[in-house]
This record gives C-alpha cells, structure tokens and sequence, in this order.
C-alpha cells in the first residue's frame, strides 16, 4: 500500500518537522488516499515489480520513488502495538552528526558533505518493549569507617554491619531492538528516547522512510531485557546503601517476570561513510538527535600535521645548534 494525494496523485509522506503528512510533489497536507496493496510485493503506483527481502516492511520503489508498505507483512504476529514517530528529518540529523564529530582531529574532509548525504536513510527499527515485575534480595555486610587524629597518631574505627535489603521494582517499556542486522551495541548506545511520545501504530509514520519486522521474537531477547533491567536494579540498590564505606555482598538474588510485550518501532537515522575501501556506520537517534559512531582519520590529514609540527621543530633545533656555534 501507499499513501497518494488527492490533489496532485503524487507520494504523501510523514514529515517529522510538522509531524504531519505531506505530498512530497506539490506539499498538500490534506488527508491522504489511501491505495491498498492488490499483489504482493509490487508496486501499487507503478506497476513494477519490488526485489525486496523477507524482513522488509516499508522501502522506496527504485522505479518511480513511491514509498511502497508491504501490508501483508503487518498481519497475526507481525502485527505492530506501537511506534515513535520521527521527530528530527534528514537535514537536522545530519547537523547533528557534523557537530558531533566536528572537534575530531584528522577528519575526512569530505565526512558528512553534500556529495555522500544520499547515502543517510531514515529507518524504523523494529523493537520487543518489555513491562517487568522485578524482585530484589541482597544481603550482606558493610562498613562505616571513621578516622580522626588523636596527639600524634592516626586513629581509625570500622563498625561492620549486616544488612538486608528486599523491595520491587516495575519497569515500563524496557527496550531490546529485534533486527539481527542492527548492531545491539549501537542501539544501545543511541537511547534512550522519550518515550512518553510512543502511541499506538499507525502505518502512515511509515510512508517516508525504510521499515523491517522483526527477525529475532520476543522469547529469544527477554534475557536482554532481564539485563537491562537487574542493572537498573543494580543502580537502586546502591542508593540504598551509599551511606557505607564498603558493601560485601553473600547474597544478591534479583528475579524479574514478564507482564506484558509490545512489538514496536522506533526511529533512526543511519549514515554509511565510506573511507580507505571500509564502511563506517554512524546512527542518529531519530527522535532526540544523539548521534553514536566511530570516525576514521584521514592519513594525509594526520601526515601533514606530523610534518607542520616536527618540521618546525625541527627547524627550531637547527637554529638553536647555528646560534650556539656562533656564540
């Protein structure tokens, strides 16, 4: 399916600055008509055939440059709960990437240019979202230590304690991405959101920008979730005992069950820069604009800089020996 203008006939799309859907061709913002799919996997403007693969959802057909949603693959378990729509476009995300690498030393000169923008694409990532019951039990010893002077020597008390802490703790939406392709330590990485913008799915946040279901189930990547939520625990527990000097920990039980599961989406911005026969992916969290990545360093860059510096150095040594020699 697609979303076309009723104006003009032309691609509408959901823009992330007026939060709002648009016709790329003559910029209507009237509602949009709706065009279903009629087969699978074509292009319901043109007619043309879509190569696509089995976990895509929502791409721009190479022939006419319609944003073509596979309805097909929105049904029984790939159903979708939620989405976060977009809320920075290509343009911003891109300053923001610039101004996050810009202090680099020896960056490429042409990183982030006009000439390799096209190669930024907008992504709705595939999530599982997680509401967790979580049960801590610690027990354990831990130590005030108290110093003081006394005449001349150096005085030190330890007063040791037993201690027991037992609470709960309920987590909202606690987020693991379910695509295999994406890196997990990147995704991390680019959160967190805000997620009080997250409402239920609408496949009009699609039509824009590139979607795929999830390839790994929610079974599969609830020990991640578990992960994420014992160190958050972790973090409470420490508040509870930041009054000691030292905690030695017997017993540090945390226990967490599943009360409820949502397959959603949540946007990024993803940037290929290809330098030195190597790509370098950089993400841009499409909602509050934090950007993750590792910039290269441009050789003939950092070999310039070697030969400025040491040359002048060396240039200042020289004429130190000459005058020496003279005096």
């Amino acid at each position: 399916m697609f979303y076309r203008c009723k104006s003009c006939g032309g691609n509408v799309t959901y823009n992330p600055d007026k939060k709002k859907m648009i016709c790329e061709s003559c910029g209507n913002e009237g509602e949009p008509e709706l065009i279903s799919q009629d087969k699978k996997h074509v292009c319901n403007n043109c007619g043309a055939e879509i190569e696509a693969d089995q976990i895509d959802l929502s791409l721009k057909c190479p022939y006419c440059g319609t944003y073509v949603i596979f309805e097909d693959r929105m049904e029984n378990e790939y159903e979708p709960n939620l989405v976060l729509p977009f809320a920075i476009d290509k343009h911003k995300a891109l300053d923001l990437l610039k101004e996050k690498f810009a202090k680099q030393l020896f960056l490429p000169g042409n990183f982030c240019s006009s000439s390799t923008i096209e190669s930024m694409e907008g992504l709705y990532v595939p999530f599982w979202m997680y509401d967790l019951h979580t049960h801590v039990h610690f027990e354990g010893e831990a130590d005030k230590i108290r110093t003081w002077e006394e005449g001349d020597y150096d005085c030190t008390e330890t007063s040791t304690y037993r201690i027991v802490r037992d609470f709960d703790v309920d987590y909202d939406k606690i987020p693991v991405d379910a695509s295999k392709a994406m890196p997990d330590a990147m995704m991390d990485l680019v959160e967190p959101y805000k997620y009080e913008a997250l409402g239920e799915f609408d496949a009009k946040f699609l039509s824009g920008f590139q979607a795929e279901i999830y390839d790994e189930d929610k079974d599969t990547l609830f020990p991640r979730a578990k992960k994420k939520a014992d160190k958050y625990s972790q973090k409470y527990l420490g508040g509870y005992n930041v009054e000691y000097d030292a905690v030695r920990p017997t017993v540090n039980d945390k226990k967490s069950t599943e009360k409820a599961s949502f397959y959603s989406f949540l946007p990024l911005w993803r940037y290929v820069y290809r330098y030195g026969g190597k790509n370098y992916e950089f993400y841009v969290n499409g909602q509050t604009g934090k950007a993750v990545g590792e910039a290269p360093t441009s050789l003939s860059k950092a070999l310039v800089w070697f030969v400025a510096v040491f040359g002048s150095l060396f240039f200042t040594v020289e004429m130190l020996l000459y005058l020496l020699g003279v005096m």
